[in-house]
């Protein structure tokens, strides 16, 4: 009886401990920030930049038009690796599957561009509505942001 509950025990123990052992690989990877997190970077940046209410406004402003264009890139982009992931499983022979998917592949890369050319107007807009001191003080920002 001893026997069956230790063994039952050691049993349970080892398959836990492997649970246990587990890398989570989720942590590797930066995330895009939650909205409270992005709220209190928001305060946190307004604070230190001291924005007034009308930058204020035209950053929300200028932040949806971003959002709204970003959106339908993502939208596009979500959309082709679907097509290309769908040509994959479709059973066809890899090299076949190459050759299929690489129109699409290429528009791939084009709206990848596109994002980031979006990104960085976007970097420039926001640096436009702040004042020189304001900028220098932002480039502090970013240089302790990208020292952690």
């Amino acid at each position: 009886m001893n026997i069956k509950i230790l063994s039952i025990i050691a049993i349970l123990l080892i398959n836990t401990s492997s649970v246990f052992a587990h890398n989570c690989i989720h942590n590797r990877y930066p995330q895009k920030p939650g909205y409270i997190k992005q709220r209190q970077m928001d305060k946190a940046i307004n604070e230190r930049l001291n924005l007034s209410s009308q930058q204020i406004d035209e950053l929300k402003k200028n932040r949806l038009h971003h959002q709204k264009e970003m959106g339908k890139i993502l939208e596009n982009m979500e959309d082709k690796h679907t097509k290309i992931r769908n040509v994959y499983y479709s059973g066809i022979p890899k090299f076949q599957a190459d050759v299929k998917t690489a129109p699409m592949k290429a528009e791939l890369v084009i709206l990848k561009q596109n994002a980031d050319k979006l990104r960085q107007e976007h970097r420039k807009s926001f640096e436009n509505i702040l004042t020189p001191e304001q900028r220098n003080e932002f480039q502090t920002i970013i240089k302790e942001m990208h020292s952690k």
